[in-house]
């Protein structure tokens, strides 16, 4: 670029300038310039060699020259500036997207190693809680001393086991392969795999559908039950106490209850129908069936719950009793089987009691013995109506007050064509009552027992129905189902305008 600048003008310029005059001038502005930085020595050499090219050059051409000069440096100063900074930058960038990758690297390493580690933990401790829970079962049938009035066999618990174990372990493996899918779907297997190994061992306990009649026999023992059940403080469930009879023998033989092989027998031989007097078994069973209702804190003759816990007791022994209780916090018909199972294996036998002997005792068992009271006095409290809507045949939620009165009447053994109907309207009712000339209208002073019926709109017709529990200072106590959704002892006056009438 300063090659350039020699043209003729600037030759004949030369001539005639004052080569001193541009020479000082020049060598001033240079002493100013060394004092600058080590850059500005660097520039002075620079222009130095420039200036040496043009001696002899006119004041103009070389102040043209240093122009060029200057904006020459400050464009190689900004190129300098620019590449440092792009190359910084660049830098920069580079190493971002290293440790960023990096990061991704660990972060996807820990999180699937954690997860694995996680769901295959999960698995492992759902594995080894089962294997202990049945370690469980086995050290509580060692310990199993109750009494049974039953032979005892059988090898399929075994056969359960290893499909259990089985069930558990193969979805291991597979859960590796859902790691993927994110970490709400795995807990959701989770969840779900432990739900479906115990489902079948969780089902409800067992509720009364049916009732069948007691037979004579053991109508005719009931003086002898009576006296018994007063003895082993059990007076409030006579009831029970047959539907166990009718079951084990309907009151026939000299071993009525099937008691002969019971812990409390210290007479006869423990040996089937060892038992040769019919009212030393009857006292046998009673102590026996006292000692399962104990244990398996039966609250009362209504609480059906603990009663099928304490039937099955008295079937198995009471063993079994503190076995339910403990590994699934009572009894379930599917328990009851997986029970049998066990202590077939254990005996080596092909029997052991009746997993279905709850359900083979309810269907005798009227709660109130007659007394539709006191069957709807132990349900107060119960809330939603679904023990007595399914009970009735419905897959779904009715109002279940007429259904309520309709179960209460089946659970006392009141329920037929001559005392109370089975019916879910209340109108219904209402037109059996009347049909049957059962019916009285509201003037009627109501007794226990009777059926009362109400119309909230005061239009001439049945809304509501409950059961008359006692009349008292003008006032007709009730216990009704289906009030605000529970079963609720209530009371109204006896001139109330919302009472219909009764069905007596």
């Amino acid at each position: 670029m300063i090659k350039n600048i020699k043209t003729k003008e600037t030759i004949k310029d030369i001539k005639t300038l004052d080569k001193k005059k541009m020479l000082d001038s020049f060598n001033k502005k240079q002493s100013i310039n060394t004092k600058n930085n080590v850059q500005d020595k660097k520039e002075n050499k620079e222009s130095n060699y420039a200036i040496n090219k043009i001696k002899g050059t006119s004041e103009k051409t070389l102040v043209s020259a240093r122009i060029k000069i200057k904006k020459y440096r400050n464009q190689k100063r900004k190129n300098e500036k620019l590449i440092k900074e792009y190359s910084t930058k660049k830098g920069n960038i580079k190493l971002k997207n290293i440790k960023l990758s990096t990061a991704k690297n660990k972060i996807n390493s820990r999180t699937s190693g954690n997860l694995s580690n996680t769901i295959n933990q999960t698995l492992s401790n759902q594995t080894i809680s089962q294997s202990r829970m049945l370690n469980k079962y086995r050290k509580s049938l060692n310990k199993f001393n109750g009494t049974t009035t039953m032979k005892y066999s059988g090898n399929k618990i075994i056969d359960f086991i290893k499909k259990l174990i089985s069930f558990v372990k193969k979805p291991i493996a597979i859960m590796n392969h859902l790691i993927s899918y994110g970490t709400g779907m795995i807990i959701l297997i989770v969840i779900v795999l432990f739900i479906g190994v115990f489902s079948a061992l969780s089902d409800d306990s067992s509720v009364n559908t049916s009732v069948e009649g007691l037979n004579s026999e053991v109508i005719a023992y009931t003086p002898v039950i009576e006296k018994y059940a007063l003895e082993s403080g059990i007076g409030d469930y006579v009831s029970l106490i047959q539907a166990v009879m009718m079951q084990e023998s309907g009151g026939k033989g000299n071993d009525p209850m099937q008691s002969s092989e019971c812990g409390f027998n210290e007479k006869y031989p423990r040996v089937h129908n060892g038992i040769t007097d019919a009212d030393y078994s009857i006292k046998v069973g009673i102590q026996h069936l006292a000692s399962c209702l104990n244990d398996a804190k039966v609250a009362s003759s209504g609480d059906t719950e603990h009663i099928s816990l304490a039937l099955q007791g008295y079937n198995y022994g009471n063993g079994y009793i503190s076995w339910a209780n403990e590994h699934f916090g009572g009894y379930t018909r599917a328990n009851a089987k997986v029970f049998s199972d066990e202590m077939k294996a254990k005996l080596k036998t092909n029997v052991y009691g009746d997993p279905d002997y709850v359900a083979h005792v309810l269907r005798y068992y009227h709660i109130g013995n007659n007394n539709i009271v006191e069957v709807a006095k132990s349900q107060v409290g119960t809330t939603s109506g679904s023990k007595y809507w399914t009970w009735y045949g419905f897959n779904k939620k009715v109002n279940w007050c007429a259904i309520f009165v309709s179960w209460c009447a089946n659970e006392s053994g009141m329920l037929d064509d001559s005392s109370v109907p089975k019916f879910s309207l209340c109108t219904d009712g209402e037109n059996w009552y009347k049909k049957n000339n059962r019916w009285k209208d509201k003037s009627y002073v109501p007794m226990t027992g009777n059926i009362i019926f109400f119309d909230w709109q005061r239009d001439g017709h049945t809304d509501h129905v409950g059961i008359v529990e006692k009349v008292e200072n003008g006032k007709v106590f009730t216990i009704e189902g289906n009030s605000k959704d529970e079963v609720k002892e209530k009371n109204y006056n006896l001139n109330s305008k919302s009472i219909y009438g009764y069905g007596v």
